[in-house]
């Protein structure tokens, strides 16, 4: 029989999996309704996927290539998707993702918008 006693009960009204930026989002706006709430994740904050898709994010910005934009970050998300992705979902999240940027942005994240991080973003092996 296991000793219950090795373990912590926690309760929560909403249990995220995943704290890179879509997670985390999640959690502050379940907070901000009042909820409870509970992040897991399998590596440090600060390490998700999020942090390492400056690239996309330079596309989606547009900050250094003035010809990238929604649409470069679309075709990219779709191509990275094998055109398995929903395009509508897709073409969402290319459309709103500089909105959503700004939006983390203000919460707090960094995110490099310097050449250096274009140009790993257009390596052939993303393309």
């Amino acid at each position: 029989m296991t000793d219950i006693t090795k373990y912590e009960t926690h309760e929560h009204d909403v249990l995220i999996i995943g704290a890179g930026g879509a997670g985390l989002r999640a959690a502050i706006e379940a907070l901000s309704l009042g909820a409870r709430v509970a992040v897991v994740s399998k590596s440090l904050l600060g390490k998700a996927h999020t942090v390492m898709a400056e690239g996309g994010i330079a596309a989606a910005m547009a900050n250094v290539d003035k010809d990238d934009g929604w649409k470069t970050h679309f075709r990219d998300t779709m191509r990275g998707g094998k055109l398995v992705n929903n395009w509508r979902m897709a073409q969402l999240h290319a459309q709103e993702s500089p909105d959503r940027v700004r939006e983390l942005e203000q919460w707090g994240a960094l995110f490099d918008r310097t050449a250096a991080c274009a140009t790993w973003a257009t390596a052939p092996a993303w393309r």
